[in-house]
Formats: C-alpha cells, sequence, structure tokens
C-alpha cells in the first residue's frame, strides 16, 4: 500500500513541546566552565597580588607605606566614581551613567597617585610596585567576593539563579572571566605607573589626567560593544 501523500508527523520537541523546529542548548557544561573561569580568574589575579607582596617585602620595604596609601586610593576613587554614577543616573540614561563613572574613577586616579608618591619614600620602582599592590588587593579582593558570589547564584534553585545561567547561555559566558581579571590587573598597573610617573615629575599628572579618562572611555564602549554583540 503507497504512503505518498501521507502527511508527516507532527514536530513535537522533546524538551517543551513546542511545535516551532529549535534547538536546546545543553546550559550545564557551559554554566560550569563559566564557573571553572570565574574560579581560576580569581586565582590568577590572587597569584599576581602574591608576587607583587614577595617583590616588595624581599626588596621594596622602604615603601610599604604606598600599600595601604594604594588600598585608599582605590577605594576613594572608586566610592567618587559610584557616586557620580548615582547622581548621573537620576538625569541621563544608564549607559551614559555608567561612562560619568568610570570617567570620575580615570580621572581621580592620577591624582590620588601624586598623593601616594609625594607622601611615601624608597625608590621610585619599588613605590610603583607597592601602590600596584595595594590597589590590586582592594580590586580584586572585591572581585573575587563578587565572583564567588556569583558562582554560587549559578548553581542556585532560584528565579535569580535562572536569570543569572540563562544570561550566561544568551551571552556565551561573554564577557569572559579571565579578560576581566586582565583589565583587573592592568588597572592596578596603571595606577603604579602613575605613582611613579608623579614621583619622577608631579606636573605629569596634567597629562596623566585626560590620558586615564581617554583610555578608561574607551575600555568602557569596547566593553558595551562586546556585549551587544554577545
Amino acid at each position: 500500500m503507497s504512503t505518498a501523500g501521507t502527511p508527516a508527523e507532527p514536530y513535537v520537541c522533546d524538551h517543551c513541546d513546542d511545535s516551532v523546529p529549535h534547538q536546546h542548548v545543553d546550559e550545564v557544561p557551559l554554566v560550569e566552565r563559566y564557573r571553572t573561569a570565574l574560579r581560576r580568574s580569581v586565582l590568577g589575579v590572587a597569584a599576581v597580588g602574591l608576587l607583587l607582596a614577595v617583590a616588595v617585602v624581599l626588596g621594596g620595604r622602604e615603601a610599604a607605606l604606598a600599600i595601604p596609601l594604594g588600598a585608599v586610593a582605590w577605594t576613594v576613587s572608586s566610592a567618587l566614581g559610584l557616586l557620580v554614577l548615582a547622581l548621573v543616573r537620576t538625569r541621563r540614561s544608564t549607559p551614559a551613567a555608567v561612562i560619568a563613572g568610570a570617567v570620575a574613577t580615570a580621572a581621580a586616579a592620577p591624582l590620588l597617585a601624586l598623593l601616594v608618591a609625594a607622601a611615601t619614600d624608597g625608590a621610585v620602582g619599588w613605590r610603583a610596585v607597592a601602590g600596584t599592590l595595594g590597589w590590586l588587593a582592594v580590586s580584586g579582593t572585591v572581585s573575587g567576593v563578587r565572583a564567588s558570589q556569583l558562582g554560587t547564584l549559578l548553581t542556585a534553585h532560584t528565579r535569580e539563579g535562572e536569570a543569572a545561567r540563562s544570561g550566561v547561555i544568551r551571552t556565551g559566558g561573554r564577557p569572559s572571566p579571565y579578560i576581566e581579571a586582565v583589565w583587573l590587573v592592568a588597572t592596578a598597573v596603571v595606577f603604579g605607573l602613575c605613582v611613579a610617573a608623579t614621583a619622577v615629575l608631579p606636573v605629569l599628572v596634567v597629562v596623566l589626567v585626560p590620558l586615564n579618562v581617554a583610555v578608561a572611555v574607551l575600555s568602557r564602549r569596547l566593553q558595551t560593544r562586546s556585549g551587544r554583540t554577545a
């Protein structure tokens, strides 16, 4: 008996009973890879901080005061950025407020580096390393806490956990935690370089402020563009 002309079986997804043909992404491996990347990125930043600490202990103890001052500098610049973000958000869009906050943080960093350079003793290089360590110690700790919280959230059987997992699936895990860790370390290094530059020639702060702002705006725009194309 011929089956020509017999209507085909209607499509029904085995996962969600949808009648429109589509594919399901297995979220478990993707989420686990992202959680692994979070852990490794935190460990990477911690390793850099440990190397800087060992270096200061072995060769730059006279510049150790720059460590707590660098930590204070990060705290002050970040608080200023958050304040500007909150103020701008009341009048402008969130993306504009984020950029304004980044600009405020970036503009403050060289000025704070100048203060660290003026308040510390020791070789210029060691003051730069110690300042980098202090900045990274606080920023890395805050980032590590956030990464730990996100890693826990990704396994939570809650509405917030589901939303976090959906975000990882939707973006493919971008931006990568490794890239964010590199930016974190790079920001600390830039602060250390500002300490060195202003220790040698304080007037350089006039150049460093707009330069740091330009780099911050460019990096923020690149991150925004990456998020849109993810």
